[in-house]
């Protein structure tokens, strides 16, 4: 019997010192979550319960939506471990504790959800979700550093638990084709790309921050996975926000006023991914959907990728003028068009050179381009026959090719509301090292003229790149 209690005090004493191990690991104060900040106003329209609980206004209802609470959450401890501000914390806690009152426990893992129909997703409420499962493991770990009740942390652990169960189970892993993924909505077929990348970094944060090595596990499958699949992702000319195609595909880029804001999303969490594991394709795929971006990136810095464009000629150069092609809209709104046959379209590009004070010279900078894409109005609007001109570093204008050398890589079709869009890419023959580009139409098609939302022009972007890839280093709260 002494033998048994001896046993029985010595397995106490390592359970005990494991738990005080992983409770040692969390500092003081957690550090903030990945990919959020302190900025906190954005969310003051938001509707709340008697409890000040964020609730989301869906269809007109209000619901409690776990990816809503927990981020808004998340963005209130930021700014508590910024700013101090007691109402912050306060306003976290009561989150955290709205958290603790409705997990769901199924088996051995607890599982937030909600219960009504997200479209156009086929789901089977009560659900869950594999992005607020991320938050909410961030949530529990920073209510365990406030207030070191051990309840938060079990949670914590228990969230990670169900990315090793299936949707079907009540979990948030599905399988596609052989790689294990983590769905942001229960849609097995969905596969929404920064929602995954989300919930990554909720694993990779229990990881960091509590030396959970189950979390670390399941961090692991899902790189693994994201490595076989990313290429899933490029659609030639954007990238995909999900592959759910019901009705048409789900670009990142093509939605709401600030159309890249998805896209350019994606660009930071593939480089933040980078800067956690070293895996150079995060980066590749980083740098090719950055060439794809129009515009600038605003979210990170406020440098057009084009100083200017100018066309010989336009129908109405006012409210249909050239500035309509590089303003991002390239789903849907104003277009720019020309009926001359002959007419010039010239486009200078930027320099990258003062990013820290957004001093850009006015002075073109050479690009290697590599490939052209029109966004136009109609399939008849779409342009035919054209020559491509180059100006070099000498300033001189070279014709380097007509339309018909040059490689056709896709045709997409898209169509927002009542307008339509349709997506021509043409990859050149070779490179060219070129400080403005001029596109000259020689002919139309039925409609008698060219009409494009957007046109962009895809070169090496590794200035720009580095840049967001120091961004999201200095923004790590990982170290």
């Amino acid at each position: 019997m002494k033998l048994v209690r001896l046993l029985l005090l010595i397995l106490v004493s390592i359970n005990c010192n494991a738990n005080r191990k992983v409770e040692k690991a969390i500092p003081p104060m957690a550090p903030i979550f990945p990919f959020v900040n302190k900025d906190i106003d954005k969310f003051n329209s938001v509707f709340r319960d008697s409890n000040e609980i964020p609730m989301l206004l869906y269809e007109n209802e209000h619901h409690y939506y776990p990816i809503q609470y927990t981020q808004i959450a998340l963005h209130y401890y930021a700014n508590y471990v910024e700013t101090k501000n007691p109402k912050s914390k306060a306003s976290f806690l009561k989150i955290a504790k709205f958290i603790k009152e409705n997990i769901v426990y199924i088996d051995d893992f607890a599982v937030l959800q909600y219960d009504f129909i997200v479209k156009p997703y086929k789901l089977k409420p009560p659900c869950g979700s594999a992005m607020s499962q991320g938050f909410g493991i961030g949530v529990m770990i920073e209510a365990y550093s406030l207030t070191k009740a051990k309840i938060y942390l079990d949670i914590a652990n228990k969230m990670v638990k169900s990315f090793g169960a299936t949707i079907e189970k009540g979990g948030v892993q599905s399988l596609w084709g052989n790689s294990i993924y983590y769905e942001e909505y229960a849609d097995p077929n969905s596969h929404v790309l920064n929602g995954y990348m989300f919930s990554l970094s909720g694993l990779y944060y229990s990881y960091k921050t509590t030396g959970n090595k189950e979390a670390k596990k399941y961090f692991d499958i899902g790189i693994d996975s994201l490595k076989a699949k990313i290429n899933e992702y490029d659609a030639a000319f954007t990238s995909y926000y999900s592959k759910v195609n019901y009705d048409q595909p789900a670009y990142a880029s093509a939605i709401n006023d600030d159309p890249d804001h998805y896209h350019e999303l994606e660009i930071y969490q593939l480089l933040t991914l980078f800067v956690w594991t070293k895996e150079s394709i995060f980066k590749e795929y980083a740098h090719k959907f950055l060439k794809y971006d129009t515009e600038k990136v605003t979210d990170f810095y406020n440098v057009n990728k084009f100083i200017k464009i100018e066309a010989s000629s336009s129908i109405e150069p006012i409210n249909y003028g050239v500035d309509k092609l590089d303003d991002g809209l390239w789903s849907y709104g104003n277009y720019w068009s020309t009926n001359q046959k002959g007419t010039d379209l010239t486009i200078k590009f930027n320099a990258f050179n003062s990013i820290s004070s957004h001093v850009v010279s006015e002075e073109a900078e050479v690009k290697d381009i590599e490939a052209i894409t029109f966004y136009a109005i109609s399939e008849d609007s779409s342009p035919r026959n054209f020559e491509v001109y180059y100006l070099d570093k000498n300033n001189n204008w070279t014709k380097y090719c007509e339309a018909y050398q040059l490689r056709k890589r896709c045709r997409n079709y898209y169509k927002t509301d009542n307008f339509e869009t349709f997506i021509d890419t043409y990859y050149f023959p070779s490179i060219i090292y070129a400080k403005e580009l001029r596109i000259k139409f020689l002919d139309f098609r039925n409609d008698e003229m060219v009409a494009l939302r957007e046109i962009n022009v895809y070169f090496d972007r590794t200035k720009e790149l580095d840049f967001i890839e120091q961004k999201a280093k200095k923004n790590n709260p990982l170290k």
